[in-house]
């Protein structure tokens, strides 16, 4: 039962108790008893029914919560490498001493249109350029709001806070991206400008069977079965270790045409030499970095794709390894592939990731015409009688 006890300046203080025995104040003092025990009453009613959450949780700080927060987690360890550096820069300056419970949904559309509209440009000497600025892109915004919402989301599922305050935010859609393909006589140029077979068997491997840069890093030499004509994608690297399952965690085959492997040499070494986060390394990987070891994608962008692109002309088209991937399944929808084989051979979850590439299917001249044959002759009076055909028939039902 609720009462009340006189405080020092001559008001009265609400007091309760909740469900669980633990003791309450009404945070604020009243003028009379009876308005100190109503309003006491009234808070002990409410902290008994389901779903009622003890306003003295959400009296934490972001700060403190992140720290339970994290610990409780279960992600992979690069994405905690990659969510720590994007917290520490961008989300704990902001929230790191703000009380969970006093979060507020404005506050939060507030910080991310400060995100929005921070310089991130620098001159040479470290300074942020005031003549040259340059802004994060809706994508990288969203990136970095998607851990702040786990972690009020996580905040709500453990009673600290009612509701998050971080839904219903709004932000510019994401654009659609430029997706890059190459023509044919474009890839030659470029394969023309490599610098060595291992480069050209790289290359051509990539644009031969559409794997995911990571998938291609994290490919195990016993993966490649040349005599089947077979690669077995059921590996990916993910910057850190080698993992088991690439995106959508389903293992897939994809065919290997003869030029696949033309400029392509065998590993001699037994085993990879890196971490494989389940399992036991099989065998050496099948295009190890020039210096050993998995390649990383910048790396390579930097020391093969880009001196390429620019020595056949083409750098000016924003050509990136994983439009190698958009290459290989316009080729693909070019001959006539169906969409469906095509997000088999990719890897796709939903044949409707694959639908970009339906622009690229051939129109037949023959199919659209059988099609419409059964339109009939042009002539006006044929045209009229077999009008007046339909219409009769269609008054006869």
């Amino acid at each position: 039962m609720a009462w009340a006890e006189k405080q020092r300046s001559g008001r009265w203080l609400g007091i309760y108790r909740t469900k669980k025995g633990d003791r309450r104040t009404t945070g604020e003092t009243f003028k009379k008893k009876s308005d100190a025990v109503r309003e006491a009453g009234s808070l002990e009613s409410a902290s008994r029914k389901r779903g009622w959450h003890d306003p003295k949780n959400g009296d934490i700080t972001w700060g403190e919560w992140r720290e339970l927060w994290e610990t409780a987690r279960n992600i992979e360890g690069s994405t905690t490498r990659n969510e720590k550096s994007m917290i520490d820069v961008w989300i704990a300056p902001f929230w790191e001493d703000a009380p969970l419970a006093e979060i507020t949904n404005q506050e939060v559309q507030e910080w991310m249109q400060e995100v929005r509209t921070t310089n991130i440009a620098k001159t040479e000497d470290g300074d942020v350029d005031e003549e040259n600025p340059r802004y994060l892109s809706t994508a990288s915004v969203r990136r970095y709001l998607n851990p702040f919402v786990s972690s009020l989301t996580a905040a709500v599922d453990a009673g600290r806070i009612p509701a998050n305050p971080a839904y219903g935010v709004k932000l510019p859609p994401i654009p659609e991206p430029d997706r890059v393909h190459l023509t044919k006589e474009e890839y030659r140029a470029l394969f023309n400008a490599l610098p060595d077979d291992k480069a050209r068997a790289e290359i051509e491997f990539l644009v031969t069977t559409g794997v995911r840069f990571g998938e291609f890093a994290g490919l195990h030499a016993h993966r490649v079965m040349a005599e089947q004509h077979v690669v077995q994608v059921q590996d990916v690297w993910d910057g850190a270790q080698i993992k088991p399952y690439p995106k959508g965690r389903r293992t897939r085959n994809v065919p290997l045409v003869d030029r696949s492997l033309e400029y392509w040499t065998p590993p001699t070494s037994a085993r990879c030499g890196l971490e494989h986060k389940e399992g036991k390394c099989r065998s050496a990987l099948a295009f190890p970095a020039r210096r050993g070891g998995a390649w990383d994608s910048r790396n390579y962008t930097r020391s093969i794709l880009n001196p390429a692109l620019e020595k056949a002309g083409l750098d000016d088209l924003g050509f990136t390894l994983h439009d190698f991937r958009h290459t290989y399944a316009s080729w693909l929808a070019q001959d006539g592939v169906p969409l469906a084989r095509i997000a088999e051979l990719l890897g796709h979850a939903s044949a409707r990731t694959t639908e970009i590439y339906a622009h690229f299917l051939p129109a037949a001249k023959d199919d659209v015409e059988r099609a419409l044959s059964a339109l009939g002759g042009v002539g006006e009076g044929k045209q009229k009688d077999e009008l007046a055909e339909a219409r009769a028939r269609r008054a006869t039902r």
